[in-house]
């Protein structure tokens, strides 16, 4: 979204305009819920997590400078949800456990024989992401699976850039030991 429609968005946000409100939803609500679902690995958390998290940006779409983008700023706030999911429930095992086991989405292709390996490969390296420790988890899914830059990665995890590329390099390397003969 360029950065003068993002503006007007917010500006319409705070006077009150629903449609705004439904506009920042329809443009953001699917990469939040992808996001806090890679997270959890549970479906109705991904859910309640992501209501919550449209719920508190309204409640405090007033304290919003505009310093990040609107994506970033709900990603940071989906981010702290998450976190505060995680010591609510204090089940971190069995989250990692229900990610293991979640299944990938794969781009068609053409051939069958292309498709089934492709899913057999993109399963591989989801239950290979599913074993990292929840840190490296975090990173990789912001970074490899939400698109999101490490500026961006910065402020959703509230961290110095430089921080977030170390971190990330770091859970590559680690993915990429749990992977070894795997792919």
């Amino acid at each position: 979204m360029a950065l003068r429609q993002e503006r007007q968005l917010l500006k319409a946000i705070r006077t009150g305009s629903r449609e705004a409100c439904a506009e920042v939803v329809r443009r953001h609500y699917g990469r939040i819920y992808g996001f806090l679902l890679h997270l959890s690995g549970e479906m109705s958390a991904a859910e309640d997590l992501t209501q919550e998290t449209f719920a508190a940006a309204w409640a405090s779409i007033s304290s919003f400078r505009g310093r990040a983008s609107i994506g970033t700023w709900l990603h940071r706030i989906a981010y702290g949800k998450f976190i505060d999911f995680k010591r609510r429930s204090k089940r971190g095992q069995a989250v990692a456990e229900q990610l293991r086991h979640s299944n990938g989405r794969t781009r068609s292709v053409r051939n069958p024989l292309d498709e089934v390996i492709a899913r057999e490969r993109s399963g591989r390296v989801y239950a290979a992401v599913g074993e990292l420790e929840p840190a490296d988890r975090e990173v990789i899914v912001l970074h490899y699976f939400q698109g999101l830059s490490f500026r961006q990665m910065g402020t959703v995890l509230d961290e110095p850039v430089g921080t977030v590329k170390w971190r990330t390099s770091q859970a590559l390397g680690r993915l990429k030991v749990t992977l070894d003969g795997r792919v």
